[in-house]
């Protein structure tokens, strides 16, 4: 009798760990997915596909992604180049809803993509930018002061 009750107690034991290792293991990969999610969430990454006739980078970027991140016209996008180079666009409707010289993003009516801009001015030329180079962009976040 008292062999049969620890082995019972032996296999309640290990059945007990085993429970307890595949939860911490579940939950454990449940916090990375999420992680990842989120940092997805925060950022979009693109290919420019064009340079068009003004200079502006046209981007393979459709309106979806933006919506699904909750992002919209007004937001200040930071724009992060294959060159390493980083600048800040608005998210705009139309070229002069911002000042002569200032970076912005809006979407092409005709072809639905996201271009990168300078408002009169030529962004590829100023910033050296190629057809297939990569693009993230991140929002910033407003700090609004209350």
């Amino acid at each position: 009798m008292k062999f049969y009750y620890q082995l019972c107690l032996r296999c309640w034991k290990l059945a007990f760990v085993s429970v307890l290792m595949t939860a911490v293991l579940l939950i454990g990969c449940s916090q990375k997915t999420g992680v990842s999610e989120t940092s997805q969430m925060t950022s979009l990454s693109g290919t420019i596909v064009e340079i068009d006739d003004h200079g502006n980078a046209v981007t393979d970027l459709e309106i979806a992604p933006f919506t699904e991140r909750g992002w919209k016209l007004g937001d200040t996008l930071e724009a992060t180049f294959t060159t390493g180079q980083k600048i800040q666009i608005k998210f705009v409707e139309n070229y002069g809803d911002v000042p002569v010289g200032d970076y912005l993003g809006r979407f092409s009516t005709s072809t639905k993509k996201f271009k990168i801009a300078i408002n009169m001015g030529n962004i590829a030329e100023a910033l050296k930018l190629k057809n297939q180079s990569k693009v993230v962009l991140q929002k910033v976040e407003s700090s609004s002061t209350n």
